[in-house]
């Protein structure tokens, strides 16, 4: 059994570039300070003293940022290459998170925010076209499983240290680690990569002719659609989930900060094995809805178990099963539908569907808090899952990108 079990966890890290194992690490450290955005809620309403419709619109100013990112990010990396948008994204995150820190004015904290999500976002379609690059086909899902476990590996660490960083420091002590931590990233990043930004791929496909524009694919864009809706409910577990374990749950800091790193934890331990079984045998996309499915349960199990410490857990587990197995293949599936000529345009609009999200569900989740409480607002992301789920279902991809995963 214990064989076995060596094994599977063996024959899932195989065959990785090591390109994707530098990238991953660049994005342990990078994540291993994420502290500001799990408590940015609990420090605007209980350290600043917002109200929570404020607090949403700070939060929606985070989101504004990061769609003008993303879909700049997009076209720069067409353009400049994923490396010197992944280097100048880090750079000026950083330097802006040691900004933020100062700023305690609604004004100032609504720009501060807009520019850290701005900058940030510019990583994310130059991220996943670098991972693209330095995969082959047969092991592109497990490498974007590879950097999203390092990911989540350092979210895990990065909550749990905010949480004591909060209880024994102060709030400031947040933002002067997340900065610190990018910067350490960016200094890895051009030390490790600096020499392969002119690395040139020839690819093997028969779209090269095509230079497809993403917003006129229709099955695409009801496929972004969809994400986008699965999205705001998911991104809930950032802006009010922290909230409710500590208004609703009567939680202390150091308790949330346990929570939220048990999510990175699971993700660590389970995904690279789960990913890789699951890949042998399913296509992406009915991964992409079970796993869907479970990110709405995950939230109606918050307002029909009565047990604060019981709900977390189901809610932890659930949530953490829903996301290893839609995130990664909804990536390969949107990747599916590219070329080499179009994919930052294509990975701009994917990325898109969260920063979109960013604004919507801080907004939408604390002003159907604040009207109608946390219970009501659980229910609502289940339904609105469920009405993803029907659209998603719709989707019908080309014939000539219909191959995101071997049967």
């Amino acid at each position: 059994m214990n064989n076995s079990l060596f094994s599977l966890y063996k024959n899932s890290l195989s065959g990785l570039s090591r390109d994707i194992w530098l990238l991953s690490f660049v994005m342990l450290i990078n994540r291993s300070g994420a502290m500001v955005v799990p408590f940015l809620s609990i420090y605007l309403n209980q350290k600043l003293g917002y109200s929570l419709g404020d607090c949403g619109l700070i939060m929606a100013c985070y989101g504004m940022g990061a769609v003008l990112g993303v879909m700049s990010g997009g076209f720069l990396t067409d353009k400049l290459g994923f490396y010197k948008v992944q280097l100048f994204s880090l750079l000026l995150t950083s330097l802006t998170f040691f900004a933020v820190m100062y700023c305690k004015t609604f004004l100032l904290l609504c720009g501060g925010f807009f520019l850290i999500s701005f900058f940030a976002d510019h990583f994310r379609p130059a991220n996943i076209t670098a991972i693209e690059t330095f995969s082959s086909k047969e092991n592109l899902v497990r490498s974007i499983t590879l950097v999203r476990l390092a990911i989540n590996l350092g979210f895990s660490f990065g909550p749990f240290i905010g949480g004591l960083a909060i209880a024994f420091l102060d709030y400031d002590w947040l933002f002067i680690l997340n900065g610190g931590s990018i910067f350490i990233a960016f200094v890895l990043f051009y030390f490790l990569f600096r020499d392969k930004q002119h690395r040139v791929v020839v690819k093997d496909s028969k779209e090269e002719k095509a230079d497809r524009l993403p917003w006129f694919d229709k099955d695409y864009m009801l496929f972004l659609l969809s994400y986008t809706f699965i999205a705001f409910v998911f991104l809930q577990l950032i802006y009010t989930y922290p909230l409710a374990l500590k208004l609703d749950f009567l939680f202390n800091e150091s308790v949330i900060g346990i929570y939220m790193a048990l999510n990175g934890i699971i993700i660590f331990l389970v995904e690279m094995p789960l990913i890789y079984t699951l890949e042998k045998k399913y296509k992406a996309l009915p991964m992409v809805l079970i796993g869907s499915f479970l990110v709405g349960l995950a939230f109606l199990s918050l307002a029909i178990i009565p047990n604060p410490h019981l709900a977390a857990i189901v809610f932890t587990l659930l949530i953490t099963t829903g996301e290893m197995i839609c995130f990664p293949f909804a990536n390969m599936f949107a990747l599916s539908f590219s070329n080499d000529k179009n994919r930052g345009k294509y990975m701009g609009l994917f990325t898109m569907t969260f920063a979109i999200a960013s604004i919507v569900s801080p907004l939408g989740g604390m002003q159907i808090t604040e009207f109608f409480g946390f219970n009501i607002l659980w229910v609502s992301c289940f339904l609105l899952v469920c009405i993803a789920l029907l659209l998603m279902y719709l989707v019908r991809p080309k014939k000539d990108v219909q191959q995101s995963l071997p049967n």
